[in-house]
């Protein structure tokens, strides 16, 4: 196609736009031709004969279409004066006949003749009229009628024969001796047609068409006012009093109707030279009409009246357009579209960046050099550039125009504008310098325009959302080695990070206030030495203090929420389809009472009827179907919204009728869990006394040196003042030999060990045979409690004093002589090669060979061994946590018992042991509680856990299998701590904590000894200088700063 100007190719479209204005029908056909052209459908001979047929008659436009064909081609009418033009072809020689409608050159014109003859009461003019292209019989067969032919409307050649230009519309005397009024014959019945027609012609006739118009819209007024006069004097309805403007007949004969149903159109003139002249009035909007298929007929202004009745929507009677090809049905549709926002849909909203484009565009046409008559008062103009540059824009969103093409048409308009091509003001634009390259920007802009929408921008979205970081925030990746942690609140994006930038209008100013380095995240540190970042939207402060009676509350407050909300939005929906609906039903009846055929009444909603909340409620009631159903109600409201009223009004009753019933069961759910969800007390305790035992707070014995000095570092709470333990920095008492930082738990045996022992039981149930042996072995001997309480001890616990002095035995701490036995006849005293100690007979293997030595007299002292009342055992870190909750335990299970008196304390127990083994819940269990006692519900409430806990310590003591032997080494009752620190180590590497027990004192100490650090075992050591010691107290200050 030869290159077009912008001038060129709008003027013709405006001239189409302007000749067939009252049917718009051909301008839309045209556009369609253009596209199917366009898409190579159809060939140039092809389109020739379309537009030909489109706008035969108008010679012009005909020969006007030269501007879109091709080199080669070329439409042009015969020199004989034949109306029917003809086409050249390149590398043809002649001329081309165009198949028209009465055309004797072609011999094929008879094809175009109707299928059927007319039938009764149409007249043959119709009929031919219907036998023109785009009025066959399969437009006849319902849908949508195509236009009529461009011979039987106004405008045609044959009426251009007279006057022509404006002179000829208005009825002006143009000097040729011809002399028309078709303005005052089309608008003859309405008096304020006349009188705004004048906005509509050129600026050079204004005046002159203003003067004659107002005189024929006074000649209408008064015409009016005789019929309402003799109409009201003569009881008549207005429909036969209607005058007929000058020169016609007003006879309903005169008019046929479309064999499509709809509109009637006049029949088409005779082509003779003196109907040409006269222009065919429409028909009266008072005349009654049938359409295809109804039963009786009625006037338009009875239509008007039932349009203007419709509150809700509006009514059209215009033919039902018929679906194009490859439309989506409501399913497809609601696949791809998924569910609006609105019904029906808003039109497509413009993006920040396409309104700055346009404002860009505006102000680059207002410029002087484009425009320099812009300041001119006395310059009128019709066409701006700008109303140019938005028919570019039309006809590229009408497909009428590629994006090559709209490119190069725009640059065109963007260097040329408004400046005059020649005279005073003529300017070299071209030779612009600045010109040219603010239309460089603006072009480079458009192309970023043009693909902000469509696959293109859908394409780069899913690249983005695949890319490293996706669509999140960025504080939902684990980036903290990737940023910088400006403030503590503020971090800066990471180097591979494109942040979002600023609109298209931002300037320099907007963009130094715009923060585009770093970005504004909360720190969380859900595990020690590990740092995450947290959203501060996250935080839920009501959540912290839940607890699962408030959990029921708020689960059965979101339920009542829910089935409220749910039938709050049916309501809302059926409030506001409720009169849709009956304004639905009332105009299908009176369709129906008139006669009037199904389908022709089209009945859209207005904009905005329905928000999300309506649709959400529409589409909820229809489940997996929702969606579909929606895509129908735009489609067809009139039949589809009171089927979906009828259903929320049914959906309505039912869910009122569940609130009603699920009511009782929510009422009952309150009353039950209000007073557990009150206690908030009990919840915070608990999670205190809990945080108490867990292992990152027992292994605090680490850090006994820092507390000791600084006590005020100690973490209190009211719930665990009674369990802390106590740290100091030596023990006064000589005989215990603890001149290092230790800490101190008091216990006796006063306490309720045997509940401890059958909480621990109850735990670990099975076959507890580990437990037991644990038990008899270490636990009771330990605190100096009978083994008696185990129910599956066997005889073969029961230790049998089976060896004599002067024996030599194999024992668990090496080969050594049996010296005596003692009192309690619990132990032998023996005599070892690094000394002599204490041994149970279950430390002793078996007996070796005599060496015929006595035994002697007196081998040891009293002062060789540790008091009776003290032990001293180095164990492992498992050993040591079992002990610490073993005793925590026993700490908490006598504050219980002191605090329930009676038979309370029994049925307290009974509760702990029925919840452990799992034949209650937490909620029976607490509430079981709380009908025991009102008080230290809290303590109570964390014994299960704490027992679990000590259960999980002993496992793990089990599994390592060093506690039976540690414990013998402990037995020894060596009073040289070094050897017996010696002995422990050789059994196991890991025995750095020193576990040592007074019974007259009720006390026990832990201590914390790394391999490498020495013991103390008296305090006359030698003093070090007092510099070095205030060293050593500035060193761990140092270090608990650095801990905190």
């Amino acid at each position: 196609m030869r290159e077009l100007r912008v001038e060129d190719a709008l003027m013709y479209l405006d001239q189409v736009k302007m000749e067939f204005g009252d049917f718009p029908q051909i301008y839309n056909e045209f556009l369609e031709i253009m596209k199917t052209f366009k898409s190579q459908e159809i060939d140039t001979p092809g389109v020739i004969r379309r537009v030909a047929a489109l706008f035969h008659g108008n010679k012009r436009l005909v020969l006007g279409f030269n501007t879109f064909l091709p080199e080669g081609y070329r439409i042009e009418l015969p020199l004989d004066g034949s109306p029917f033009p003809v086409y050249r072809e390149p590398g043809k020689a002649g001329v081309t006949q165009i198949p028209l409608p009465g055309n004797p050159n072609v011999p094929s014109a008879g094809d175009l003749k109707p299928a059927a003859q007319p039938t009764s009461g149409v007249s043959t003019s119709a009929a031919a009229q219907a036998s023109q292209p785009g009025m066959g019989a399969a437009n006849t067969a319902g849908g949508m009628m195509r236009p009529p032919a461009p011979s039987s409307m106004p405008n045609t050649a044959a009426a251009r024969q007279g006057p022509t230009g404006a002179a000829a519309v208005l009825g002006i005397d143009d000097g040729a001796g011809g002399r028309i009024i078709p303005p005052a014959l089309l608008f003859a019945d309405h008096a304020d047609l006349l009188k705004e027609f004048t906005y509509f012609l050129p600026d050079a006739v204004q005046s002159q068409a203003k003067a004659q118009l107002d005189v024929a819209a006074a000649k209408a007024e008064e015409r009016a006012k005789q019929r309402a006069a003799q109409a009201k004097a003569s009881g008549k309805g207005p429909s036969s009093m209607i005058g007929s403007p000058p020169g016609v007949v007003a006879n309903q004969s005169n008019f046929v109707p479309s064999p499509a149903g709809g509109m009637i159109l006049p029949p088409p003139p005779a082509a003779t030279v003196d109907s040409a002249h006269k222009r065919m009035p429409s028909v009266p909007s008072n005349v009654p009409r049938t359409p295809f298929g109804a039963t009786k007929a009625r006037s338009e202004d009875r239509e008007n009246e039932i349009a203007a009745t419709a509150k809700y929507g509006r009514v059209s009677f215009d033919p039902v357009r018929p679906p194009r090809r490859n439309e989506l049905n409501t399913v497809q549709a609601a696949q791809v579209f998924g569910r609006p926002k609105v019904v029906p849909a808003e039109p497509l909203q413009p993006m920040t960046t396409e309104i700055a484009f346009f404002k860009h565009v505006k102000a680059h046409f207002n410029r002087k050099d484009l425009f320099p008559d812009m300041f001119n008062p006395t310059i009128k103009r019709r066409h701006t550039p700008y109303e140019e540059f938005i028919k570019c824009i039309h006809l590229y969103g009408s497909g009428i125009l590629n994006k090559d093409e709209l490119i190069q048409l725009l640059r065109g308009l963007f260097i040329q504008g408004n400046a005059p091509k020649s005279g005073a003001n003529a300017s070299n634009i071209t030779g612009n310098s600045m010109i040219i390259s603010a239309s460089n920007a603006l072009l480079s802009e458009l192309e970023k325009v043009l693909i902000g929408r469509g696959p293109f921008t859908s394409q780069e979205r899913t690249k983005k959302f695949r890319a490293k970081y996706g669509s999140y925030p960025l504080r939902e990746y684990e980036i903290t080695d990737m940023c910088k942690n400006i403030t503590p609140s503020y971090w800066s994006f990471p180097s591979d990070y494109t942040p979002d930038g600023p609109g298209v209008d931002s300037d320099s100013s907007v963009l130094q206030l715009l923060n585009s380095k770093c970005f504004i995240m909360a720190k969380d540190w859900p595990e020690k030495g590990k740092m995450k970042l947290k959203s501060p939207e996250c935080y839920d402060g009501v959540k912290v203090r839940r607890n699962i009676w408030e959990e029921v509350i708020c689960r059965v407050e979101d339920e009542m929420f829910e089935v409220d909300m749910a039938i709050e939005r049916n309501e809302s929906a059926l409030r506001k389809l409720e009169p849709i609906a009956d304004e639905a039903t009332r105009l299908r009846e009176l369709e129906e009472k008139d006669g009037q055929p199904i389908g022709r009444l089209q009945y859209k909603l207005n904009m905005r009827s329905l928000n999300t909340i309506h649709i959400g409620a529409i589409a909820r009631i229809y489940g997996d179907s929702g969606d579909e159903v929606i895509q129908h109600l735009l489609r067809n409201p009139l039949v589809v919204v009171p089927i979906v009223c009828k259903r929320l009004q049914e959906k309505d009753a039912e869910w009122r009728k569940v609130k009603a019933e699920l009511s009782k069961e929510w009422k009952l759910a309150l009353s039950e869990n209000m007073k557990g969800s009150l206690d908030v007390k009990c919840l915070l305790y608990k999670r205190e006394i809990e945080k108490s035992f867990a292992t990152e707070h027992l292994i605090e014995c680490q850090e006994a040196k820092s507390f000791a000095k600084h006590p005020s570092t100690i973490r209190r709470h009211v719930a665990t003042n009674m369990i802390l333990p106590d740290f100091h920095l030596a023990n006064p008492d000589k005989d215990l030999a603890l001149f290092q930082p230790h800490v101190s738990v008091l216990v006796s045996k006063m306490m309720p060990h045997k509940d401890a022992h059958d909480l621990l039981a109850a735990q670990i149930g099975g076959d507890g045979s580990k437990f037991s042996k644990l038990w008899s072995d270490f636990i009771a001997p330990w605190f100096g409690l009978p083994s008696t309480w185990d129910s599956n001890e066997s005889s073969n616990n029961t230790e049998t004093m089976k060896f004599s002095p002067g024996q030599r035995v194999r024992t668990t701490v090496g080969d050594g002589q049996i010296l005596s036995v003692t009192a309690d006849s619990q132990r032998y005293k023996v005599e070892f090669s690094f000394g002599v100690g204490y041994v149970r007979p279950s430390a002793i293997a078996h007996l070796l060979p005599s060496s015929n030595s006595s035994v002697p007299d007196d081998v040891t002292t009293k002062d060789s061994f540790m008091q009776d009342d003290i032990q001293v055992l180095f164990g492992t870190e498992n050993i040591y946590l079992f002990m610490r909750r073993y005793i925590l335990l026993n700490t908490m299970l006598y504050q219980v018992k002191d605090a329930i008196e009676g038979d309370g304390y029994t049925n307290c127990m009974s509760a702990i042991v029925d919840f452990i083994k799992s034949k209650t819940d937490v909620k029976a269990f607490e509430s079981a509680v709380r009908g025991i006692t009102e008080t230290k519900v809290f303590n109570i409430v964390a014994i299960p856990p704490l027992v679990k806990s000590c259960c999980d310590a002993m496992t793990k003591v089990f599994e390592e299998e060093v506690i039976e032997n540690l414990y013998h080494c402990s037995q020894l009752k060596l009073k040289d701590l070094n050897q017996l620190r010696s002995l422990s180590m050789d059994v196991t590497d890991e025995a750095v904590y020193r576990l040592q027990i007074r019974s007259s004192a009720s006390e026990v100490f832990f201590s914390y000894l790394p391999a490498d650090v020495e013991l103390q075992l008296s305090s006359t050591t030698e003093k070090r200088p007092l510099e070095t010691e205030e060293n050593d107290d500035m060193k761990d200050d140092s270090k608990r700063l650095k801990t905190e």
